[in-house]
């Protein structure tokens, strides 16, 4: 039994662990926001020996050995507003997963970096940078200033101070502690720099400031303003409106002084290149074309400006219809000869009566303006222009072939004779006035109407042709020469016989169109009628005495 006591040993010496030791080095103190290297030692007679840092508060570590065999570690120290201390502990671990810790401390001081103060200046046309006219909002923005290490990600900024300090004052009455600060140009006799200053102070009480020169011109020195007219499109020999408009917060840059050009290799004939507001006749084109004038003007005190405007010239086209004959130009309360520029794109300055007075016609025939007419004999033939003797005319424009009036008393196209409408036709319902045993033509019948005039002038052959008709409203008012002074309102060298003219008297010839205006239980009552007088139309009672102008379609 006492053998078996002996062999349970119970009086033998255990064999201890051996402890890790653990050395973590010296306390350290640091600043914000720089990166630390630490290291430390272990031992342990296992051998083995792994490492690891940790922090309080906490911190991220880089081990330089992946398997943590050595102690060496990388610390990126936080940004901190005030001297905090780190505790850093080293735990070593043997191989036989004995370990061991030491700890440090890491005081962390706060570094505030300096905010940057910026200032941007708006800028102004025409003007250099940091360059100023009179009587000018100038603002500067200094919500770019800021700094680098916030200690808010929200208004780095917290406080913004502007001062003037050199130059006239220009900060009176402003608002000088906003990110942004604007003020008015003075008016100055002589140019003058100013010094401008913004103070700005981050988080953490740092200040920083910057200055920004501006210089502030004269009112000799102001540009004027100069706007121009807009893009038109015109056919050639037509009438351009170039119109400017000049003006300037300098109060003595009146008056200024105009000069239109054009570099157009076209040439385009400028009315009165030094006035404001003028003309151009577009120049002869075979295709669209841009045309390029240049207005520049020169105010009192010598300062310059300059702008250009693109205008659009179509070449002429070829049309069935008269222009009017209108070539003066209407001011308020007159009509003149010469363009008025107040008043542009009036009747005179476009259409075949303009490209007339330009020279830009390319007439069969001849006539006042746009208009275009050729004589013709008792055969349809042409015959010369200054013939004395013709039958009819023919108008190159609308193609139409017309009854030329006469002055002898007993010819059947005296121009004196009158007729009565009526037809037997398209006549709104009602025929109209027979006028049988009338006195006031010369047709043999005695029925002095329309219809008998017709079928007698067809009987004729005038001209050789047999289609004679009355004009419709459209037809008859292409003869109006608006632009005549005195009535009767057409062309008096190809017809020079209208009928009598009797001061507020009207000059009626019918057209072959009753008005529904004229209608009662009975059909139309009235046609249509135009006044060679005074130019308009108007419908009146079929059975009023009128004058005819007869017309066929000769194309």
């Amino acid at each position: 039994m006492c053998a078996i006591a002996a062999c349970g040993g119970g009086d033998a010496v255990r064999p201890k662990t051996p402890n890790v030791l653990v050395n973590a080095g010296q306390n350290i103190e640091v600043n914000e926001q720089v990166t630390v290297t630490v290291d430390g030692i272990a031992t342990s007679t296992a051998g083995g020996i792994t490492y690891v840092w940790t922090a309080t508060p906490t911190l991220t570590f880089e081990q330089s050995d992946a398997s943590a065999t050595s102690a060496i570690s990388l610390i990126v120290v936080p940004s901190v507003t005030q001297v905090t201390d780190y505790i850093l502990t080293l735990t070593a671990t043997d191989s036989n997963g004995t370990t061991g810790t030491d700890s440090i401390t890491m005081r962390v001081n706060p570094v505030n970096v300096v905010p940057t103060a910026i200032i941007l200046a708006s800028s102004i046309d025409l003007y250099e940078i940091n360059t100023y006219p009179i009587l000018t909002t100038v603002t500067l923005d200094g919500s770019s200033s800021n700094d680098a290490d916030p200690q808010t990600s929200t208004a780095p900024i917290s406080a913004y101070l502007w001062q003037q300090i050199a130059g006239p004052d220009v900060l009176t009455g402003r608002i000088l502690t906003a990110a942004s600060l604007s003020f008015q140009t003075p008016v100055l006799t002589q140019p003058a720099d100013i010094t401008i200053r913004l103070q700005v102070t981050d988080q953490e009480g740092a200040i920083a400031s910057v200055d920004k020169i501006l210089s502030l011109l004269s009112e000799s020195d102001t540009i004027p303003e100069l706007s121009i007219g807009p893009v038109q499109t015109v056919f050639s020999g037509e009438l351009l409106l170039l119109s400017g408009k000049a003006s300037s917060i300098a109060s003595g840059a009146d008056p200024f002084s105009a000069l239109w050009s054009s570099n157009s290799l076209l040439a385009p004939i400028i009315g009165d290149p030094n006035s404001m507001k003028t003309f151009s006749i577009a120049p002869l084109v075979l295709q669209q074309t841009e045309i390029i004038y240049q207005l520049s003007i020169t105010d009192n005190y010598g300062n310059q400006r300059t702008k250009m405007q693109t205008m659009l010239v179509e070449p002429q086209t070829q049309t069935t219809l008269n222009d009017t004959g209108v070539s003066l130009n209407a001011s308020n309360n007159e009509n003149l000869a010469t363009y008025q520029g107040e008043f542009a794109g009036q009747d005179a300055h476009n259409g075949y009566d303009r490209m007339a007075s330009s020279g830009f016609s390319d007439k069969a025939g001849r006539g006042e303006l746009g208009f275009d007419f050729t004589r013709l004999n008792q055969n349809g033939d042409e015959v010369d222009q200054d013939t004395n003797d013709w039958s009819c005319v023919r108008d190159n424009i609308t193609g139409l072939i017309w009854e030329n009036k006469t002055d002898i008393t007993d010819d059947v196209h005296a121009a004196e004779q009158l007729f009565t409408w009526y037809s037997f036709v398209d006549n709104g319902g009602f025929a109209g006035d027979f006028n049988t045993g009338s006195s006031a033509c010369n047709l043999a019948s005695g029925n002095c109407n329309t219809q008998a005039f017709v079928e007698a002038a067809n009987t004729q052959g005038l001209c050789g042709f047999f289609d004679w008709r009355l004009p419709s409203h459209d037809e008859l008012l292409s003869l109006v020469h608006f632009g005549k002074l005195q009535p009767p309102l057409i062309e008096s060298e190809y017809f020079p016989h209208m009928g009598t003219t009797i001061p507020d008297s009207a000059l009626w010839y019918w057209t072959y169109m009753p008005n529904v205006d004229g209608v009662n239980e009975s059909g139309s009552q009235s046609a249509w009628a135009l006044d060679f007088d005074t130019g308009v139309d108007n419908f009146i009672n079929k059975s009023t005495q009128a004058r005819i102008k007869l017309v066929r379609a000769g194309r």
